[in-house]
């Protein structure tokens, strides 16, 4: 075997080996599909030159008050207690020097959340406040040397005795690792991003190379990088489960829609196509319809392979709120079933009759029964 040979067979087998190893689990889909059918508020639904500021009582009361599922933080304090606070240190929440670990639950109760009356809450009575009326996922905040061990059994301590639906993220492969280890049933997931700050472990960390050892049942990732290769390889190849963190407007919401499940918002209350979005999906979950939805079948003739057909049609197709599948035919068509209300349907084609490079010369359309399970629009092969 010559040199050229076997440098192309290790290649494969590094090829490989990284697939395996940035595996996530996907045998417990079902059990996120609960966080799927409402957005998610960031930090709960907070404006921070409010009374109702980020990780505070009152912003978390707010979103389950709109029916939003809520993303929150958790830190320990000194002595060992859970509050529910995002920053590793306190200045630009509390305008006071330190971090959430160096001190004491007392002395952090004592301190006010940006211009409001809000204090830092604990973790314990944030869960016996909400008290399973929305879906939490639980940021396990954890900065280089922290005490995994005792952080992790805190949290666990807490959320033990909650009866509410949740689940735990971290950019910490180590908190994912001890939740596997020592309490497998907890729904986990890998948030990751572009990481530029970590040194040597910068690379390791934005393409999720730790899954071989958390396993996570999905991947929080930073929507503006949901195209790039690590993620994209992810949801491709693996079908991972995708946290899309974090949307700040309808745009981003419904461009996120192709490569997300989950939808974490901040800095905007979700428009009117973004919440019939949403209800499609609660109504696809539970097998029915929505009033006025129509699903058509459609041959697409004229300019429409080799032009991007396929993309434009799922990105507006997401954007309009339609759902079904695309793809091209042997014979130069392209194919499709498209599920919506008729204006929406109708926005879907117009749009793509505006793109420069397709020309539609012909669509066929017949009235075909709608399928309750549909939600989204995807590319067949």
């Amino acid at each position: 075997m010559n040199m050229p040979s076997i440098i192309a067979i290790v290649i494969l087998v590094l090829i490989a080996l990284f697939g395996l190893a940035v595996r996530p689990n996907n045998k417990r889909k079902d059990r996120m599909e609960v966080f799927a059918r409402q957005y998610i508020a960031h930090r709960g639904l907070h404006d921070n030159k409010s009374d109702a500021p980020e990780n505070s009582m009152a912003a978390y009361e707010k979103a389950v008050e709109k029916g939003y599922g809520i993303e929150l933080d958790v830190r320990m304090t000194r002595d060992c207690q859970i509050v529910c606070f995002h920053d590793p240190t306190l200045m630009r929440a509390t305008h006071t020097l330190g971090s959430v670990e160096e001190k004491s639950l007392g002395e952090l109760l004592k301190l006010k959340l940006f211009n409001s009356e809000e204090r830092i809450p604990i973790f314990w009575e944030v869960l016996k406040n909400i008290d399973g009326r929305v879906p939490l996922i639980v940021e396990v905040k954890a900065e280089r040397g922290a005490d995994i061990d005792q952080l992790c059994k805190e949290v666990v301590f807490c959320l033990d005795s909650y009866e509410g639906t949740t689940c735990i993220e971290s950019f910490h492969p180590m908190v994912l690792r001890w939740f596997r280890k020592n309490h497998p049933s907890y729904l986990r997931g890998q948030l990751s991003t572009h990481f530029k700050d970590e040194g040597f472990w910068s690379y390791f960390l934005t393409i999720c190379f730790f899954n071989f050892l958390t396993r996570p049942d999905f991947i929080a990732y930073d929507i503006r990088y949901m195209y790039s290769i690590p993620y994209y390889l992810l949801r491709s190849m693996w079908g991972a489960v995708g946290v899309a963190w974090t949307c700040k407007s309808d745009g981003d919401l419904e461009n996120a829609r192709a490569m997300f499940d989950v939808f974490i918002f901040d800095s905007f209350i979700p428009g009117k196509k973004s919440e019939e979005a949403m209800a499609a999906r609660r109504a696809a979950s539970k097998g029915e319809v929505m009033e006025g939805t129509v699903r058509k079948h459609v041959y697409v003739s004229g300019r429409v392979q080799g032009v991007g057909f396929r993309y434009y049609a799922t990105y507006i197709a997401q954007r309009n709120g339609v759902s079904g599948w695309v793809k091209n035919l042997y014979d130069g068509r392209v194919e499709m079933e498209v599920q919506g209300k008729p204006e929406q349907i109708d926005a879907l084609f117009e749009g793509l009759k505006r793109q420069r490079h397709i020309q539609i010369t012909d669509l066929e359309m017949k009235d075909i029964p709608a399928d309750p399970s549909s939600y989204e629009m995807k590319v067949r092969y």
